[in-house]
C-alpha cells in the first residue's frame, strides 16, 4: 500500500505550490516599489532584453538541434521538424510536470507516433537525457569547486541547497554509468535494496517491480551503448549542450546589464545563475515555480540594488519560464494538433479500405 493515494500527492504537490506562489507575490510585491519604475523606464536598456530573449531562443534551438543529431545517429526518419517538435515539446512539459517528470514519457509517445521503434525512441531521449545530466553536472561542478569559498562566505544561506542539488545529481549521473558499465553489478544492487524495501510494510507494493526494473537497466544499457559508437555525433552534442547551458546561464546577466549596472563580471553572474539551478534542482514543484525566484532573492541581492531587485525576479521570471512555456507551448500544441488529423485520416483510410 502506498504512503499517500495520488489525489493526496496531487493535493499535497500543488499546496505547497500555492505556497511557493504566495510567498513569491509577497517578497517581489514587498520589493518592487511603484516611485521608481519611472527611473527604471528610464535607465532599461532594450539591447539587453533582446538579448536575453535571443538566449533562450538560442537555447531551444540547440535543444531540438542536439536532439535531432542524435535521432539521426540512431534512427534516420524522413518526418520533417521532428528534432524541434520534441525538444519544444520536452522543455514545455519539464515546465508543467513536477521534477520534469512528464516530458521524456510524451517524446517517446510522440517519436513512436512519427513511427520510430519505441526502443529506438527510448534510446534517443535515454541519451539526450544522460548527455545534459554529464555536462550541467560537470559545468556546476568545475564552478562549484572554483568558487566554493564565496559560496560558504557570502551565500551561506544556500550552501545546502546547492550542495543537496549537486548530490542529487552526481547520485543520477554516477547510476547511470554504473548501468552503462556494470548493468550485472546494477541489477544486484537494486534487486538487495528491493529485498530489503519489500520487508517493510508500506513497501509491499515493490515485490512485483523486480522484473520491470531489471528490463529498465537492459534497456537503458542498451540505449546508451547504441549512440556511444557514434564517437562524432557524441562530441557534438557534448560541445553544443556546453553552449546551450552558457546560454542559459547568461540570462542573469542579461537581466542586470538592462537594468545599467557594471560592477559585476559576466563570469559571476553565470556563476551565480549555475549556483540558483543547483539551489532549486531538488524542488519537485513544476518548473521549479517559486523556488526560482525565491532562490534569485537571496543569491542576488547583494548584487542588485534593493529597489532593482523585485523587477530583476520578475524579469527573470519571463525568460525562463514564462517565455519558454508560451514559445514551446504554442508548438507543442500544434504539434499534438497534427498527430491527431494525421491519425484521424490513417483511421478513415483504413476503414475506406
Amino acid at each position: 500500500m502506498d504512503i499517500l493515494t495520488k489525489r493526496q500527492k496531487d493535493i499535497l504537490q500543488y499546496t505547497f505550490l500555492l505556497f511557493l506562489i504566495i510567498l513569491t507575490t509577497y517578497l517581489v510585491c514587498t520589493t518592487l516599489n511603484i516611485n521608481v519604475l519611472s527611473k527604471i523606464i528610464k535607465i532599461i536598456n532594450l539591447k539587453y532584453i533582446a538579448l536575453g530573449f535571443l538566449c533562450i531562443i538560442m537555447y531551444i534551438i540547440l535543444e531540438a538541434h542536439i536532439l535531432n543529431i542524435i535521432l539521426n545517429s540512431i534512427h534516420k526518419t524522413k518526418v520533417k521538424s521532428l528534432g524541434f517538435n520534441i525538444g519544444t515539446m520536452g522543455l514545455y512539459y519539464n515546465l508543467v510536470t513536477p521534477l520534469a517528470s512528464g516530458s521524456q514519457p510524451m517524446q517517446i509517445y510522440a517519436l513512436t507516433k512519427s513511427k520510430v521503434p519505441v526502443s529506438k525512441a527510448t534510446a534517443v531521449i535515454a541519451n539526450k537525457t544522460v548527455i545534459f545530466q554529464t555536462v550541467v553536472t560537470l559545468y556546476c561542478g568545475i564552478l562549484l569547486f572554483n568558487h566554493y569559498i564565496y559560496l560558504e562566505r557570502e551565500l551561506n544561506s544556500i550552501v545546502i541547497l546547492v550542495a543537496t542539488g549537486m548530490i542529487m545529481n552526481i547520485f543520477a549521473l554516477s547510476f547511470g554509468i554504473l548501468i552503462i558499465y556494470s548493468p550485472k553489478k546494477t541489477k544486484k544492487i537494486i534487486n538487495i535494496a528491493l529485498n530489503i524495501l519489500k520487508k517493510i510494510k508500506i513497501f509491499k507494493k515493490l515485490e512485483d517491480k523486480q522484473e520491470i526494473v531489471n528490463e529498465f537497466i537492459d534497456e537503458y544499457n542498451y540505449s546508451i551503448k547504441l549512440f556511444l559508437n557514434d564517437k562524432k555525433s557524441l562530441i557534438k552534442c557534448l560541445l553544443f549542450t556546453i553552449v546551450q547551458l552558457t546560454l542559459y546561464f547568461s540570462i542573469a546577466y542579461c537581466i542586470y546589464k538592462s537594468l545599467s549596472l557594471n560592477s559585476q563580471s559576466y563570469a559571476h553572474m553565470l556563476t551565480l545563475q549555475a549556483f540558483l539551478y543547483m539551489a532549486v534542482s531538488p524542488v519537485p514543484t513544476p518548473g521549479n515555480v517559486g523556488a526560482n525566484e525565491i532562490a534569485f532573492f537571496t543569491i542576488f541581492k547583494d548584487v542588485i540594488p534593493k529597489e532593482l531587485l523585485g523587477y530583476s525576479v520578475f524579469l527573470y521570471g519571463i525568460f525562463i519560464y514564462y517565455f519558454v512555456l508560451l514559445f514551446c507551448g504554442i508548438f507543442t500544441i500544434r504539434y499534438h494538433y497534427k498527430m491527431k488529423k494525421i491519425r484521424k485520416n490513417e483511421t478513415s483510410s483504413n476503414i475506406n479500405s
